[in-house]
C-alpha cells in the first residue's frame, strides 16, 4: 500500500484487510511524506497488529507512480505473491482467497499479473455506483502498448514479474499499473483479467483516478486525446522501453519499432498501422479513439 495524506478513509481500508478470510498476509506501507494523521493511524494499527504484520516505509516523495514502483521493487520484501492496495478503497472479505483461487492453475514460474474489475461506491460507502467497464478482448502486448486494462488496486503479481520490474531503472512512466501490464506481456508472461470484482472503489474529490464509465469521463478522455496527452503517454513508454534490458520476443521488439516509426508517418500509413500492426483497445469507443488519434497525429 502507498499512502499520502490518507487519514480520512485509511482506517476503513486497513480494517477491510484485517477482516480478510485468508489470514496469511503481511502489509507493507510506503508513506510519501503525509502531513496529516496518516502515520499516526498506521502506527496505531502497527501496535495493534504487531510489527510482523504491518511494516511502514518511507516513500521517495516524487509522485504516486514512483512510490508504488519503489515499493514494488524493494529487494528486502520477498513473498510468494504481491497485492497492490490504495489507501481509500475497501476490500471485500474474500478478495485474497478469491484471487488465489483464480490463479491456482497458472504457471507461476513465468511472469504473471492478475487484475480485475472494480465496484464503484460513494465517498461514504452508502451507495453502489456501478462497476468498471467489462473488457472481453484477450490480454496481449498489442493491447498493453496502447491501453491500461485495470487499476493497480486490483492487481496481484508474482516474483517473476517483480524481478523484471526490478531490472527497470529508467525514471518516468505513466502509471505503475499500466507499466506492470506492459512488462508482463513484453516478457511473455500471463495477464489474467477477472470479470468479477472484489474491490469497493471509493469515489471522492481526492481520488487520483475515478470512474471511467460515465459520459463525463469519456468526454474528458476525448479532450485528453485532442490535447495530445495520449501521445505524451506513448512517448514516455517508448522512451522507457528503449532502456529495458530483459529478454523479449522478436515480434514484440518489431512492434515497438514499427509503432514508434509509423505513428509519425503520413496519414495513410498511420491509419493502416493500427490494422497492420494489430494494436487494439478493449472497447469499440476506445478503439475508435485509437483511429482518431492516428488521424489527428495524436498517437
Amino acid at each position: 500500500m502507498c499512502t499520502y495524506n490518507g487519514e480520512k478513509y485509511l482506517e476503513e481500508q486497513l480494517d477491510s484487510i484485517k477482516n480478510q478470510d485468508y489470514p496469511y498476509w503481511t502489509l507493507y506501507v510506503s508513506d510519501d511524506g503525509s502531513k496529516d494523521e496518516t502515520l499516526a493511524i498506521l502506527n496505531t494499527y502497527r501496535k495493534r497488529w504487531g510489527k510482523h504484520k504491518l511494516h511502514i516505509l518511507k516513500g521517495p516523495q516524487i509522485n504516486f507512480q514512483t512510490n508504488f514502483l519503489n515499493l514494488i521493487n524493494q529487494k528486502k520484501i520477498l513473498k510468494d505473491f504481491y497485492f497492490l492496495s490504495d489507501q481509500d478503497d475497501i476490500w471485500m472479505p474474500h478478495k485474497i482467497s478469491h484471487t488465489l483461487k483464480k490463479i491456482s492453475r497458472i504457471n507461476l514460474k513465468k511472469p504473471f499479473l492478475y487484475c480485475a474489475r472494480t465496484t464503484y461506491i460513494s465517498h461514504d460507502n452508502k451507495k453502489r455506483l456501478g462497476m468498471s467497464e467489462l473488457f472481453i478482448k484477450p490480454t496481449s502486448f498489442k493491447n498493453a502498448l496502447v491501453q491500461s486494462i485495470a487499476g493497480g488496486n486490483t492487481m496481484c503479481f508474482n516474483n517473476a514479474l517483480k524481478n523484471i520490474s526490478q531490472k527497470f531503472s529508467y525514471g518516468e512512466i505513466v502509471s505503475h499499473d499500466w507499466w506492470l501490464y506492459i512488462l508482463c506481456e513484453l516478457s511473455g508472461g500471463k495477464t489474467l483479467y477477472d470479470k468479477e470484482s472484489t474491490i469497493l472503489y471509493r469515489q471522492h474529490p481526492g481520488s487520483l483516478i475515478g470512474n471511467n464509465t460515465t459520459f463525463l469521463a469519456k468526454l474528458k478522455r476525448l479532450v485528453m486525446l485532442f490535447r495530445g496527452t495520449y501521445r505524451q503517454y506513448n512517448s514516455l513508454h517508448l522512451k522507457a522501453l528503449a532502456h529495458i534490458n530483459i529478454p523479449t520476443r522478436a515480434s514484440h521488439d518489431r512492434l515497438i519499432r514499427q509503432f514508434n516509426l509509423r505513428r509519425d508517418a503520413n496519414l495513410i500509413s498511420r491509419l493502416k498501422m493500427i490494422r497492420e500492426l494489430g494494436i487494439y483497445r478493449q472497447s469499440w469507443d476506445t478503439q475508435l479513439g485509437l483511429y482518431l488519434g492516428a488521424l489527428l497525429h495524436k498517437l
